[in-house]
């Protein structure tokens, strides 16, 4: 069975990773020079918040459900309020909105000269994705051939792992995954979302694409504050090669949505900075 992401769309950890990715393709777009978006696991890009299957966990009331702008919202969490089209103060109508995923956020964020490519291995998800984000280069293939479609034409960009993580051995592959994009595209970033289930698991993963890429990185956790079995509570996003400047950025959203997302009194945040050694 096909992972479907419109159970989770619009939930905490999708609010966490688009956030943090609007402050990464901000912070590309300080330049001039054009950048390149690459999407490994894609998706369908838009999902009803409104439809049944949404409404079927309701994950999404935890989410983005909880947030408004307000006087204190940092520059990046406003522009992604802004993005989604969640800041105007309507809950009532807020549920019938179509909440976006990373490549219609990549494609409102693009500028003339930007590129947005995707990959996406289900052919119905890859029609809905290129109805989605119409700007979109779509490829109709497994997000761990993504390496070979780089290094981009542009010669800077960002590279988006965000697997379903069916599989018991994910981690592995995204780190062999960010390994052979490093080799082909040492000047981009790379960002790698993944659930916390396992501390331990999760900081082995972090040690290991560092080493293996030999790039500085920055590790982003959130926690909800309540562990609950069977429900996702906790998630990071790798940073590796990340943008000067970036970390503050990451600091200030993170400090004003925590508090927003928390389920319980241990909800926190944290940001490590990760050194590479033997450049």
């Amino acid at each position: 069975m096909h992972y479907r992401h419109l159970f989770h769309a619009g939930n905490f950890a999708d609010v966490f990773k688009h956030v943090l990715l609007v402050g990464l393709l901000q912070a590309l777009s300080r330049k001039d020079k054009p950048w390149c978006y690459l999407d490994t696991h894609a998706g369908a890009g838009s999902y009803n918040l409104a439809s049944r299957d949404a409404g079927r966990t309701g994950e999404w009331q935890q989410g983005i459900g909880k947030l408004r702008a307000d006087m204190g919202t940092p520059p990046t969490a406003r522009r992604y309020l802004e993005l989604v089209g969640w800041q105007d103060g309507r809950p009532e109508l807020e549920h019938t909105r179509p909440y976006p995923g990373s490549p219609r956020l990549a494609s409102l964020l693009a500028r003339a000269g930007d590129r947005v490519v995707c990959c996406e291995r289900m052919p119905e998800i890859a029609e809905q994705l290129r109805v989605h984000a119409p700007g979109a280069v779509v490829h109709l293939r497994d997000g761990y051939e993504a390496h070979s479609l780089l290094p981009p034409a542009e010669k800077r960009g960002l590279v988006l792992i965000d697997p379903p993580f069916e599989a018991r051995d994910e981690f592995d592959r995204i780190a062999a995954f960010m390994r052979s994009a490093q080799q082909r595209f040492a000047a981009g970033i790379q960002a790698a979302w993944f659930p916390q289930k396992n501390a331990h698991e999760a900081q082995r993963f972090a040690r290991r694409a560092v080493r293996d890429t030999r790039q500085d990185a920055l590790l982003c956790l959130l926690d909800t504050g309540v562990a609950s079995a069977g429900h996702l509570h906790a998630c990071g996003l790798l940073i590796v090669n990340p943008p000067y400047g970036f970390a503050a950025d990451a600091a200030a959203v993170l400090a004003w949505l925590t508090p927003r997302l928390a389920l319980g009194p241990k909800a926190y945040y944290r940001i490590e900075p990760m050194a590479a050694t033997g450049r």
